[in-house]
């Protein structure tokens, strides 16, 4: 069925009665009356021949199954769409980057980048957004993210050292692990609903599980395990670019120099499928060299 324009037209409203799940919040928003949503949605069930809401008790509705898939395609091919009207107009590195990357990179890293990009593509908009949580580029408002987990065979945008930090203050009061053999003896800082990978990679070929950990904190993010490792609350394995100002000022040392020196942490990048994504992250690459 080749998309009519009779049919596209209304689309925006059926979008607007999908976000609110409300005929009168979608008629507010769309600035029509409820009367004249019903129209459009009515009207778009006719010319499909099939139902794209089922109206229930009260105000309630609920999307059919071809509803569901309608709107997801719909929001994918808006958000392709809207990209283009962002780059039209616009020399070379100008447009709108939307981008989600975890809070450790966003805070620590971004504005270092955020600088570079100025130079490299002056009229480009950069819009960011820091969380640990991972965003579904597809439906979300971002085109872009950094993550600290890989898809395919992508290469690293970033890869940092991780180093093995402890404060002043517990090795006063606790010591410091003479060897991998001793970290069993001491109190980790681990992430909240992490594999904990780099800790395997460290311990495992050695022949200590992750369990043989039996004194740990758990915390929500890499920021809050370098503040509680600089309280002294434990030992913690960090990216070497979120410590290296607290090492610089000697509020954190690091440990086992050798056992943790193959260590890294990379950040990679994704993407929606559209051109334009490409010239960003050629710039986006560029901007991180030899951060």
């Amino acid at each position: 069925m080749k998309p009519s324009p009779h049919v596209i037209a209304h689309l925006p409203y059926f979008a607007a009665l999908a976000e609110t799940q409300s005929f009168t919040a979608a008629a507010a928003q769309m600035n029509i009356t409820q009367a004249a949503m019903s129209y459009q949605i009515k009207s778009l069930e006719e010319k499909l021949n099939c139902t794209l809401v089922i109206r229930q008790s009260g105000s309630q509705l609920k999307l059919t199954n071809a509803g569901e898939v309608l709107i997801n395609e719909f929001m994918y091919c808006a958000k392709r769409l809207g990209l283009v009207f962002d780059q039209l107009n616009h020399e070379a590195g100008g447009g709108i980057l939307r981008i989600s990357t975890p809070v450790d990179f966003g805070s620590l890293l971004m504005p270092k980048i955020l600088s570079r990009l100025k130079d490299l593509a002056p009229k480009l908009i950069v819009e960011l957004h820091t969380s640990d949580e991972v965003v579904d580029l597809s439906s979300s408002h971002w085109d872009m993210a950094i993550r600290s987990t890989k898809n395919s065979d992508a290469v690293p945008l970033y890869t940092s050292k991780v180093v093995l930090v402890a404060s002043k203050k517990y090795k006063k009061q606790h010591g410091l692990p003479k060897d991998l053999t001793d970290i069993p003896n001491h109190t980790v800082l681990l992430r909240e609903n992490s594999k904990h990978r780099t800790w395997a990679s460290l311990l495992t070929p050695h022949d200590l599980p992750i369990s043989c950990i039996q004194q740990k904190i758990i915390l929500g993010n890499t920021i809050a395990l370098k503040e509680a490792a600089k309280e002294g609350l434990g030992i913690a394995l960090l990216p070497e670019f979120v410590v290296a100002e607290d090492i610089a000022e000697r509020k954190l040392e690091i440990l086992l120099k050798k056992e943790t020196s193959a260590l890294g942490s990379s950040f990679y990048l994704s993407k929606i499928d559209a051109v334009q994504m490409n010239t960003y992250e050629y710039i986006l690459r560029k901007a991180c060299l030899d951060l």
